[in-house]
């Protein structure tokens, strides 16, 4: 039985998960159904250490207290020594899934070098091979570097030396990795392969009988369009103007509307925004399954809620402010800066969306799979090649 560690973030925003439940859906695929998963958190890099070790305790507070400490365990010198004294960490594989790594002053963040560095580079210190699955980059879209800064190169390129292979999900990461030497091979998203997990959950809307055309197109809000807009000037009022404008025209075209948040705050925007609409705050998988097997398509802003309905065959329309929606502009989602949007685009994209939705149906699902397919051979390739 092959055995397989995911270390991922699965907690906060529930579109975090997706990316673990698409790499289980691959670690199955790739090495069968009884393979062994075991999580590890990323945001708790010192779970690596037996229970009782005494940086276990340091996991328990927030990211900002004890920077000192933190600077000091995030130091080559010192986390070297201290690997020693990690778990066994057995494993056939060891997949680091976490999203837009690929970001301005990493070298100078000690939570990057934890992470990269100390928590995976403990991992291949014990002999399992370090897969960095999907990482995707984080910059605004108006200012997108044509490389990285020479303290961030050199940090990167620590951070690869630790890792047996590396794909990404979007060709701004493809490109500033390619500027330091490093060769990450484009794969569209690794959480689409939630799919999977939220299949079943499509299906059993399918058998209800409800009519495709009588199902909802579900939005997802956020203030500015993404979690920030990095200073870009986009103006969140105006934003709510306009899509409170969009939901008025799907009303006007007799469409069903339904609010989907990822967070406290998005269900108090989500009650400024259309009141009087059905909005949904899921706490679990299984209850964020139930809302996305109704939609018809989606307007969104989170990433990984277009990156879940795509799973299950659900196209989107897909804004933000920054270079992660290159990872649904890799699915083929219509995929757009927030701030270079209008109110007429974006009716006139969602009702696109809405005619061809059975054959986006087809080509995602299709899409899912050879996804699925095209990771699985990465995995059972570093798998493989464990020395």
């Amino acid at each position: 039985m092959r055995s397989v560690a995911l270390l991922s973030h699965r907690f906060g925003n529930i579109g975090h998960n997706f990316m673990a439940l698409g790499a289980e859906a691959v670690a199955r695929e790739a090495f069968g159904e009884d393979v062994r998963i075991a999580h590890f958190e990323q945001h708790h890099p010192f779970s690596v250490y037996p229970e009782g070790h005494w940086t276990r305790w340091i996991d328990k507070l927030r990211h900002d207290r004890l920077m000192w400490l933190r600077r000091r365990l995030a130091r080559e010198d010192v986390y070297q020594k201290m690997w020693a004294q990690t778990q066994p960490l057995e494993f056939d594989l060891a997949v680091a899934c976490g999203g837009p790594n690929l970001v301005s002053g990493a070298a100078a963040t000690p939570q990057m070098r934890l992470l990269m560095h100390h928590f995976n580079g403990a991992f291949a210190f014990r002999g399992t091979p370090v897969l960095d699955a999907a990482v995707g980059s984080g910059f605004p879209l108006e200012r997108i570097p044509e490389r990285l800064s020479p303290e961030d190169e050199a940090f990167y390129k620590t951070s690869t030396g630790i890792t047996r292979a590396i794909t990404v999900r979007e060709h701004d990461a493809c490109r500033l990795y390619g500027t330091i030497g490093v060769e990450a091979p484009v794969i569209p998203c690794i959480a689409i392969g939630s799919g999977r997990f939220f299949q079943r959950f499509r299906d059993e809307a399918d058998r209800s009988g409800t009519p495709r055309d009588e199902r909802p197109i579900i939005i997802n809000f956020q203030a500015k369009g993404s979690n920030t807009d990095w200073d870009q000037g986009v103006d969140p009022a105006a934003w709510m103007d306009l899509v409170r404008g969009v939901v008025a025209d799907l009303r006007a075209d007799g469409q069903r509307v339904e609010l989907l948040c990822h967070s406290l705050y998005e269900r108090k925007l989500a009650r400024q925004l259309a009141p009087d609409l059905p909005i949904h705050f899921p706490q679990t998988e299984e209850e964020y399954g139930h809302i996305i097997a109704n939609a018809k398509v989606g307007f969104v802003s989170r990433i990984h809620a277009g990156v879940a309905l795509a799973g299950i065959g659900v196209p989107s329309l897909v804004v933000g402010n920054d270079t992660r929606i290159g990872t649904t502009a890799e699915m083929g989602l219509p995929s757009y800066f927030t701030k270079k949007l209008d109110r007429d685009t974006v009716v006139a994209e969602i009702r696109r969306l809405v005619s061809s939705a059975d054959a986006e149906r087809e080509r995602l699902l299709a899409l899912r799979e050879s996804v699925i397919k095209r990771y699985a051979e990465v995995f059972a390739t570093c798998a493989e090649n464990q020395s």
